[in-house]
């Protein structure tokens, strides 16, 4: 095992919620004719976020998904997936049964690797972490909470709404019967700022951990975040604003001046196509 320390990328931005948005909060109290699925919201302000938990996990759900779909083109690049292959263990219902999506977290079928080294030589632990029965891969992505911009705060504040009741009624199919429900999300258009940071440990694996993180953004522009994603909630867009590499240097001497960042994208996908800008900043720090 070894683990090294060459410095962090950090990816800056907005994430706008191009329809209305769901991520749900555990209700403490029921009011008649209060909300039945209220959004999750910041204890201090009241107002709703991103948590980055639920950020990361999307992010890290379809790119299982994608790997999953390749894993037999992908073995011989990384040898962490050569002991799996395609299809959950929910089947079977005994985890490790040698397929892809191998651990039950509550009820929900995940890929996660069990050894340093098996997670060290998987495109999805190496990136996102893993949690192994027999040792640990820390995670070299960090996705922290993105809370809504300084615009729409002040909206909130000159009594803009900034969520919405909305009324959907599940039918009884024989009988007709309605149940109505008000399920509450944040509005079309809001925005909030996120930060994801990448932790470069390994010169020969950076560009391609970025590449697998921004390819999981671009799944996720044509996905959704949260929930009712397939009756309309939760397309989101990603607005890049700023890249910058931070070497071991700068956290050594605190100058700022060590500090490298590209151009300005306006999206993802012109990132992704631009990779390489983002490399030559890191692998040059390296020697």
């Amino acid at each position: 095992m070894n683990r090294e320390f060459y410095g962090k990328v950090i990816i800056e931005g907005e994430i706008e919620a191009l329809t209305g948005l769901h991520i749900g909060a555990q209700r403490d109290t029921s009011e008649i004719g209060g909300i039945d699925n209220p959004v999750i919201k910041d204890p201090h302000t009241g107002l709703p976020y991103i948590p980055g938990s639920s950020l990361k996990g999307r992010l890290r759900s379809l790119f299982e998904i994608y790997v999953n779909s390749k894993l037999d083109e992908l073995k011989d690049q990384y040898k962490g997936l050569k002991n799996y292959m395609k299809g959950s263990c929910r089947e079977i219902g005994k985890e490790n049964c040698g397929r892809f999506f191998n651990r039950e977290l509550h009820n929900v079928w995940i890929h996660v690797c069990n050894t340093y080294e098996e997670a060290r030589n998987c495109p999805v632990c190496r990136l996102f972490g893993a949690s192994g029965k027999e040792s640990n891969f820390p995670s070299r992505v960090i996705v922290r909470d993105a809370f809504l911009t300084e615009e729409w705060k002040e909206k909130w504040r000159k009594g803009e709404e900034i969520t919405e009741a909305k009324m959907e009624v599940g039918i009884d199919r024989i009988t007709s019967q309605a149940n109505p429900r008000t399920t509450e999300r944040v509005v079309a258009g809001a925005k909030f700022n996120f930060e994801i940071i990448y932790t470069v440990e390994d010169l020969n694996e950076v560009e391609d951990d970025l590449r697998h993180l921004l390819m999981s953004m671009l799944l996720l522009e044509d996905s959704y975040l949260g929930g009712s994603g397939s009756r309309g909630y939760g397309k989101v867009k990603f607005h890049i604003k700023r890249i910058a590499f931070k070497p071991r240097e700068f956290y050594e001497t605190g100058d700022e001046g060590k500090i490298k960042s590209t151009k300005q994208y306006k999206s993802v996908q012109e990132l992704l196509n631009n990779i390489n800008d983002v490399v030559s900043l890191i692998k040059p720090q390296g020697g």
